[in-house]
């Protein structure tokens, strides 16, 4: 049914758009390119002062040069898009120009003018958080989309390279490689060392995994040519006829910089004006087993999770290439609900597109793994990019909570997993918790605890599982990890609320004797657990827990708050004769993720007063965000800076610590990637690059259990006429006929409302569907999505009332849930469960309701369109790219 009513949309729009060019003002560093894996991690280096030529390499995160470019050939004269060639001097190639980069939490999208053409090139990195099999692709895509300006055909080739270099950051080592591979629907290159080292990374690149580049066959009027040769020979033949020649015609091995053998797929389009349909290539990097893990002393290779469904790579591969068109739909559903909540909070635009650098970089931190032998439990593990080779560090993850709870909170399940299986087997043996599990990805070696971060991570260990349990509505970690997580509890509660000597600050390494935001993530860790103890029926335990934590917040709170007034600080600890200093309590924000009443809500409204005053220009020079303390060299932590805004009772001071954090993302004279740490005065970058702890961007959007920004029907219909992530010279779709304009557009905005209206609805009872029988094993969002249905970010139902309000959808991967598994809540093996029957008369009854309900509403929503009058939108300086249909 979406299909049905998206579709005509989406075919409407693919010619409804003007392409002109506007001013850009969001302009980070390096935009991604394809983006998925710790190992799949490409990116483009671009200035404001560049020029906006398209004649530079991508780049690894860690910066080493991808070998990857991209030409199109008009009418003879040859126009790189993106990357240099290494050509002699007689062959000119000339650089295209691109006036505007969009960024979504799925694509980088460029228009390119090339001589007559408008090119667009869409970079689009899947995410789809509902689905596992499809989120644990290693693969992206490329799609090139064109128009030509004089509304003329011309004489059209495209043609795409990559080399060894995606290998290995050692250029000298030796790679191997088969002729082009054909199947019945696409060609596709790989390649591969010729002496892989299992589970070993130099310079961040993996030592054991292939490349491969693909696209799809079979469509009309394409003539594609493939081939394996030097790059100035490929390179240069196509500057001369326009292909290459498909056959192969190099050997299968030499070292990655010997005459740099290059895997071209070029495509002969004949004489055209614009597409029906973009060139695709597919590009990935596939590591299969993909982690080292160790386990009660025993170590087994865990596999990508796509190959429960598909156990080949050709097998994946094939499927990502025939599947670009619902991927992209697919994408456009999530990048639209993703701007409109971020609207909400952010109305310029700045929150969206730092949510846009985000969300590639933390889930490219992940690596998703099938259940190995029967076991049947899926695992996440997350490396510490930028940072460490850290395996799952736990402060990270607590940073990253937030983006996790937005998109499907059911993913931090397995990412919880390996660490509570982990240290469950030695009960007793440590009182706290790890800080990770393992040093050196991708080798999960086991628990690392240390005594300096015990208060830190069993805390943060705390927070994380009653927040998966709330928002997941799954507790089937607390069950069966009860005596493990009451243990952490228990040693927070014996080391009171003054964290003792020797304890440090994982943000500088500094020491944090006393310090109060230690103190009172440990106070707020104390509550959460009296919280779990109530979900899984131990009352007594949860008394005791709780009156504990009272008894400790009214120890920290005179200690640790010093009033002014209308305004209020923290100290940087605990400490009453310190005074004329301040620390950012950052570790408030589990009261306003869980609506604790641990402390008064008029200090919030205090220390708000307090931020408005500190991020003031005339008041400090803290034009990138606020530090993490009022100390001289104190540096700026992204990740906290959402955590505070998270925090404000005011929406303004809100909305000015997000603007400032956005002028350092934006900032465009550091060195990486988007990072963690920052120097909130000059705005140059410190620590982590591509850190999982941004997804705590995510934190405004979840305050008291409630994801906060959805926007009123009246925002909906509007914010679907912005198409940019910049803050400002947005990419709105214009000049659609009237008739057109108000039959879609007015289709849209039913559609859309009725959308809302369900999720609104649906949210509603969340808090009453809490699972506490710890019986749910497997996450329910694991199940593939409808094809074009929209993913609402929300509090996920439980299976069993997800499978009364929905039709599964024939050929979803096979993990339902069912009968008893172990206590740990290990999911069932994949094709052994069977659907559990609804048949309870209150539940047919609530159902019955429900429908009701939803009819009036949706009638009355009718009533209200039919007096609507929509209006255009006005022509916006760049109209947006080509929309794939």
């Amino acid at each position: 049914m979406m299909f049905l009513v998206l579709a005509p949309f989406l075919f409407l729009l693919r010619f409804a758009i003007l392409q002109v060019h506007g001013a850009q003002t969001f302009w980070p560093l390096a935009i991604p390119f394809a983006v998925r894996t710790p190992y799949l991690n490409s990116w483009m280096y671009t200035t404001k002062t560049s020029g906006n030529i398209t004649n530079d390499w991508p780049s690894f995160w860690s910066g080493g040069i991808l070998g990857w470019i991209c030409y199109i050939r008009v009418d003879g004269k040859t126009y790189i898009l993106y990357g240099n060639g290494n050509l002699a001097g007689n062959y000119s190639v000339t650089p295209g120009n691109f006036p505007q980069t969009e960024l979504t939490p799925t694509r980088t999208i460029q228009v390119i003018e090339a001589g007559p053409m408008n090119v667009t090139l869409t970079f689009l990195s899947p995410i789809d958080p509902s689905d596992l099999v499809r989120q644990s692709l290693p693969f992206a895509y490329a799609a090139l989309d064109f128009t030509s300006t004089d509304n003329q055909p011309h004489d059209i080739q495209l043609y795409s390279d990559i080399t060894g270099e995606w290998l290995a950051n050692n250029k000298g080592l030796q790679m191997s490689w088969s002729p082009p591979s054909q199947t019945s629907s696409m060609i596709y290159h790989e390649l591969h060392l010729t002496n892989p080292t299992p589970f070993q990374e130099q310079g961040g690149q993996a030592l054991d995994g292939a490349a491969y580049f693909a696209m799809e066959l079979g469509q009309q009027g394409r003539d594609v040519t493939w081939q394996t040769c030097s790059d100035v020979v490929c390179r240069e033949e196509f500057q001369d006829y326009g292909r290459v020649n498909a056959s192969d015609s190099n050997s299968t091995s030499r070292d990655i910089n010997n005459a740099w053998p290059v895997f071209p797929i070029s495509v002969d389009l004949g004489s055209v004006a614009s597409l029906d349909s973009p060139v695709v290539w597919a590009i990935g990097y596939v590591r299969d087993p993909s982690i080292s893990y160790t386990l009660s002393g025993n170590t087994e290779s865990l596999r990508p999770y796509y190959t429960t469904q598909y156990p080949t790579t050709e097998d994946a591969l094939e499927f990502f290439v025939s599947d670009f068109n619902n991927s992209l739909t697919q994408a456009n559903l999530l990048d639209t609900q993703v701007r409109e909540a971020a609207s909400s909070i952010s109305a310029d635009g700045k929150l969206y597109d730092m949510l846009s650098l985000a969300t590639r970089q933390v889930f490219s931190s992940l690596e998703i793994t099938a259940p190995y032998q029967s076991d049947g439990t899926t695992r996440i593990f997350m490396k510490d990019m930028g940072t460490s080779q850290r395996v799952t560090p736990v402060e990270k993850l607590y940073a990253a909570l937030p983006l996790f709870l937005y998109y499907n909170a059911s993913l931090v399940k397995p990412l919880l997993a390996p660490l509570l299986e982990q240290q469950n087997t030695s009960l007793g043996e440590y009182p706290y918790a790890s800080k990770d599990l393992g040093s050196l990805f991708p080798d999960a070696s086991g628990p690392n605890l240390t005594s300096t971060e015990a208060i830190e991570q069993s805390g943060n260990m705390l927070i994380i599982a009653l927040a998966h349990a709330r928002y997941s509505n799954d507790t089937s970690l607390l069950h069966g990890y009860y005596p493990l997580l009451k243990n952490w509890a228990e040693y927070l509660t014996g080391h009171g609320p003054f964290p003792p000597q020797g304890q440090l600050s994982v943000d500088d390494g500094s020491d944090a004797t006393n310090s109060t935001n230690l103190a009172v993530k440990g106070i707020f860790a104390i509550q959460a657990m009296a919280e779990i103890s109530q979900l899984v029926g131990q009352s007594n335990d949860s008394e005791h827990f709780s009156s504990t934590a009272t008894n400790f917040m009214n120890t920290w709170q005179p200690l640790a708050i010093s009033s002014g007034g209308a305004s209020a600080s923290v100290n940087p600890t605990l400490n009453s004769a310190v005074t004329g200093v301040w620390s950012l309590p950052y570790n408030l924000y589990p009261q306003t993720l869980f609506g604790f009443d641990l402390l008064n809500q008029t200090w919030l409204d205090k220390l708000t007063v307090m931020y408005g005053q500190w991020i003031q220009p005339e008041t400090a020079n803290y034009t990138h965000g606020l530090p993490m303390q009022s100390s001289a060299q104190s540096l700026g932590n992204v990740a906290w800076n959402a955590f505070i805004a998270a925090t404000c009772t005011n929406d303004t001071i809100r909305g000015q610590i997000l603007d400032a954090v956005w002028n350092y993302a934006s900032f465009n004279g550091t060195s990486l990637p988007f990072g963690a740490v920052y120097n909130v005065e000059s705005g140059a970058y410190v620590d982590g690059t591509l850190s999982p702890a941004l997804g705590g961007l995510f934190a405004p959007f979840l305050r008291s259990n409630t994801i906060t920004g959805s926007p009123s029907p009246t925002q909906s219909a509007s914010s679907t006429n912005h198409g940019s992530a910049s803050g400002g010279g947005k990419v709105d779709v214009g000049a659609i006929a009237g008739g057109v304009v108000g039959g879609v557009v007015g289709l849209l905005v039913l559609v859309g409302l009725v959308l809302l209206l369900f999720r609104h609805r649906r949210n509603q009872k969340n808090v009453a569907l809490l699972d506490t029988s710890g019986t749910r094993t497997e996450p329910t969002p694991f199940e593939s999505a409808p094809a074009f249905s929209a993913q609402a970010p929300g509090v996920i139902l439980t299976e069993k009332r997800r499978r009364e309000l929905e039709s599964p959808r024939e050929g979803a991967p096979l993990l339902p849930s069912t009968g008893s598994f172990s206590a740990m809540g290990d999911e069932p093996p994949s094709g052994s469960a069977t659907v559990p029957s609804t048949t309870n008369s209150d539940s047919a009854r609530s159902r019955e309701n429900d429908l009701l309900g939803l009819r009036t509403e949706i009638e009355d929503l009718r009533r209200i369109m039919l007096n609507v009058h929509i209006e255009g939108p006005e022509p916006s300086d760049l109209g947006a790219p080509p929309g794939y249909s």
